[in-house]
């Protein structure tokens, strides 16, 4: 019987995976940056509307609080894409899961195990380690990264303070304020011929349905082990750039993302282990007072 826990699990995995295609579609599309936020925006917040329209609405406060976050989180991301490597990008924003457990503690007295604060401190080290290598990065796109990091990690604590509510509706206006944000300073709406498949594709394939599965995690998983699973990201995301397009991560990244990597498998291993032990043991107990 799958547990609560292994099935947030699974829904963060899932839209995860999905959501490491963003950068490599960011990076195909050719279209001014505020462009490209406008055309995501609009049409994330038009696909999750139809999708989510008979969904139970979160409080206000919290849903909007939601949305604005995922609104900076998009826009700083993007800029970050564009200004920086993507590696440094995504693993720059592996202080997020660090972040969550800090607000998660002070907002909602929600505790973090040891194995997941030892997982953030080597998640520390991978970071340290691509940050060292100055040379590779510009200052510009890894202050926006960290920009990104930081709204991820308020979205994910409010998304856990709304529990067991979905936010996923939030998605909807947090798409139309990147869109009037993105309005105000494009140049142009006009997307090249080329662009327009990758467009649809990201706007309204990637995106949606990844946020759609990664909104879920927080009903039933810590905001800080939600923001750990998305690591991931940071693994896959420079993978498909390189097999793409050949950019190849600088050479402190692939330390670095080792590092992160086996600290989140050792996370996962020990978190997972105990909720799953602690249902045979529950049913082994049943089935011992059902015999006798």
């Amino acid at each position: 019987m799958m547990t609560p826990y292994l099935k947030g699990t699974l829904l963060t995995l899932s839209g995860v995976a999905v959501l490491s295609l963003d950068a490599l579609l960011i990076r195909l599309i050719n279209a001014d940056p505020w462009t490209l936020l406008f055309w995501r925006g609009l049409l994330l917040s038009a696909c999750l509307g139809w999708l989510c329209r008979r969904q139970q609405r979160a409080p206000r406060r919290l849903r909007w609080g939601s949305a604005l976050c995922y609104a900076c989180t998009t826009i700083t991301f993007v800029l970050a894409i564009r200004l920086t490597s993507v590696a440094n990008t995504l693993i720059i924003m592996s202080v997020a899961p660090l972040l969550s457990a800090l607000l998660s503690r002070v907002w909602l007295g929600e505790k973090t195990a040891p194995a997941t604060w030892l997982a953030m401190l080597l998640c520390s080290v991978g970071l340290a380690l691509v940050m060292s290598a100055g040379s590779q990065s510009s200052l510009t796109g890894d202050i926006s990264a960290l920009l990104c990091a930081t709204s991820m990690a308020v979205k994910l604590v409010l998304d856990r303070a709304a529990r067991p509510v979905s936010m996923a509706p939030s998605l909807v206006p947090a798409g139309l304020l990147i869109a009037i944000v993105a309005l105000s300073q494009a140049p142009t709406l006009q997307l090249p011929a080329h662009d327009m498949l990758w467009m649809a594709l990201l706007g309204l394939g990637v995106v949606p349905l990844a946020y759609l599965l990664i909104s879920q995690g927080p009903r039933y998983l810590p905001a800080a082990e939600v923001g750990l699973l998305m690591l991931l990201e940071m693994l896959l995301g420079p993978l498909w750039v390189w097999l793409v397009l050949a950019e190849a991560p600088a050479a402190a990244a692939w330390p670095g993302g080792s590092i992160i990597l086996a600290a989140l498998l050792l996370q996962r291993c020990t978190a997972i282990r105990k909720p799953v032990l602690a249902s045979l043991s529950t049913h082994k107990y049943k089935n011992i007072n059902n015999c006798s």
